[in-house]
């Protein structure tokens, strides 16, 4: 074998030559340089596939019932079917049939439901409010409810605790009772009812 990994007679290990052709003509998948299949002798192999490997009848690799050739499903290997559409209405490039994506904006940015460039929570296609330009509101809160340091209106975060680890009973995160580590109550308060001044 030559460096380039053919040898004297210009073959592979494999048996093919640079075209990819073997000594009888024929490429891996059993086609000659005109397209035609060693087993039907026609453009198409015995599963209706021609050399590009799409399906005589579609032009596509789905077949006529919408079955892809490799997975055999309705999906092709990226999750699209016959038509371009995954499993939940949406083209490869995320918009649907009807030109919206997941959150109901168009290419444009319209918003399905309100005909303008937010929705009805006054969001934008990016996920900012129009008023502030930022993800969070005049308040100062995101669409979810909570502020920069990840806290609601009520002071707790999305796992049901305040900034000192309380939750809403009153029941420390760590400690699993009402007095956290040092000994005190989500009020500040000791068994004893001191302070921790």
């Amino acid at each position: 074998m030559s460096k380039d990994g053919f040898n004297k007679d210009g073959f592979d290990k494999l048996g093919y030559d640079k075209d990819g052709f073997s000594r009888n003509g024929y490429d891996k998948n059993g086609y000659d340089k005109k397209g035609i299949h060693i087993a039907t002798g026609t453009l198409v192999n015995t599963a209706g596939l021609n050399k590009e490997g799409n399906y005589e009848a579609t032009g596509t690799t789905f077949d006529e019932e919408g079955y892809h050739k490799a997975t055999g499903t309705t999906f092709d290997e990226e999750g699209y079917d016959k038509d371009g559409f995954n499993k939940n209405g949406y083209y490869s490039d995320g918009f649907n049939k009807n030109g919206y994506d997941k959150n109901g904006y168009d290419k444009k940015g319209i918003h399905i439901a309100t005909g303008t460039l937010v929705n009805t929570a006054g969001l934008n296609k990016e996920g900012n409010y129009e008023a502030t330009g930022t993800t969070f509101d005049e308040e100062g809160y995101d669409k979810d409810g909570f502020d920069k340091l990840g806290y609601d209106k009520d002071g707790f975060n999305k796992y049901g605790y305040d900034k000192n680890s309380f939750d809403k009973d009153g029941t420390h995160f760590v400690t699993r009772t009402l007095f956290n580590t040092a000994g005190f109550n989500k009020d500040g308060f000791d068994k004893l009812g001191k302070n921790k001044q």
